[in-house]
């Protein structure tokens, strides 16, 4: 029985109302920010790849924290929010997704807050390279659907902003943790988000075009 307890301890997400209400107004913020690169197509396969890069990789980043007994919430950044807002706008050509982190206290040796770090990340580039290979399957029998495409490269873009080295993103921690895996992991964000941009007739100069 108390191994039971442990083990759904560890495992079990808790929420409180307060990140709740903070995850509701980042994953809006995200969403606005992600239509705005599909210039504002109300659809609700769109939102749902989206909401999902950005709740899923939030939530990596606390289920692993929680798995190692730290406290771990999620909570709106004011000038991220503000940023991300910002970035929103259709005219403006840079996209900012960090409205948030997952705020974390317990403690974590330096290769545990790394690991915490890299989850987030890596629940993207899972995503993204699902969604690239059910298309490419279903590309080899004529009844691929470009939306699969816009579900790879909004993995690879929240995985590559991510992993970008400052800021206070995850690729700083990462890159101070172990930078042999945070050249990996940025090379595969790029990889997928370039990739799923050739597949989709973007062009790889389209990413230059679109974020520089």
């Amino acid at each position: 029985m108390r191994i039971r307890s442990s083990l759904y301890d560890m495992i079990y997400l808790r929420f409180s109302k307060t990140e709740i209400l903070n995850l509701a107004i980042a994953t809006a913020l995200v969403a606005a920010v992600g239509m705005s690169l599909y210039r504002f197509q109300f659809r609700w396969d769109f939102l749902a790849i989206f909401i999902s890069a950005f709740l899923i990789h939030e939530l990596g980043h606390k289920f692993l924290a929680q798995f190692y007994r730290a406290w771990a919430e999620f909570r709106v950044l004011f000038y991220g929010a503000v940023v991300t807002a910002i970035s929103a706008l259709p005219f403006f050509p840079f996209k900012f997704i960090a409205p948030g982190a997952v705020m974390i206290s317990g403690n974590l040796s330096v290769a545990r807050h790394g690991r915490v770090s890299l989850i987030g990340p890596l629940t993207n580039l899972a995503m993204g390279v699902g969604f690239l290979c059910v298309y490419l399957i279903l590309a080899a029998i004529d009844s691929a659907s470009p939306i699969l495409l816009v579900g790879v490269r909004f993995n690879g873009f929240i995985g590559f902003f991510n992993m970008i080295p400052f800021m206070g993103l995850d690729g700083q921690k990462i890159f101070g943790w172990n930078k042999i895996v945070w050249a990996l992991t940025m090379a595969g964000a790029i990889g997928l988000f370039i990739g799923g941009d050739i597949l989709s007739g973007g062009g790889s100069t389209g990413f230059l075009r679109r974020f520089f």
